[in-house]
């Protein structure tokens, strides 16, 4: 299966569900973790780690070859791309198997959304298994805002994609997990592990 975490805003948190939806798959077969962005930030959250270690490979361009071959080696396979259109973005989407857009709960962000639908309509041509997900990141941690149900209710408009009923917060969990190399799930019981165990339920 190849998942493709994408988004067209940078600041979305690609990179933090990219990490730990690895470690995650991780436990259920064999996981590559590819970092299609020039920041690399897949790559040295990897170099972080000490323990179980995840396979992690950079790479730029067409895609498409190159998330077919490790397709073949690995029962998972985790893309995360750069915040902007690019190659990158496009031909994966020609292979993917799931595509998982991250978005803060802004009325700036959900209004870049309608681009991220525009590439999925354009692939989902050549490639009729993709299935698009969108779930609510970084949200505010105060439940009382009303961020995250006024951007629900834009989000909404958008046909085809399933809006998760997960919300993930911004919680420090995250950061700290970031910094150590792990991922949330390797952490103790937080409500940052709960979302996240929360958001696997949804999208597997």
């Amino acid at each position: 299966m190849i998942v493709c975490i994408a988004n067209q805003k940078g600041g979305v948190g690609k990179t933090t569900l990219a990490t730990n939806l690895a470690v995650a798959l991780s436990k259920k077969g064999d996981t590559v973790l590819v970092d299609a962005d020039d920041q690399q930030s897949a790559v040295k959250w990897s170099k972080r780690r000490t323990e179980n270690l995840i396979d992690t490979e950079h790479h730029k361009g067409d895609l498409k070859k190159v998330l077919i071959d490790l397709q073949k080696k690995y029962k998972y396979v985790v893309l995360d791309v750069a915040g902007r259109d690019s190659e990158e973005f496009r031909s994966a989407l020609q292979v993917a198997d799931k595509l998982i857009v991250p978005t803060q709960p802004s009325q700036a962000d959900v209004e870049v959304l309608p681009f991220v639908l525009k590439m999925f309509n354009t692939f989902q041509k050549v490639n009729e298994k993709l299935e698009p997900f969108i779930v609510v990141n970084k949200a505010p941690s105060n439940s009382k805002s009303t961020e995250v149900a006024d951007s629900i209710e834009l989000l909404q408009t958008l046909p085809k994609f399933k809006i998760l009923n997960t919300v993930i917060r911004d919680r420090k969990q995250f950061r700290d997990a970031s910094v150590q190399g792990l991922s949330v799930l390797e952490m103790g019981s937080s409500k940052a592990k709960d979302e996240f165990n929360e958001f696997l339920v949804e999208i597997l």
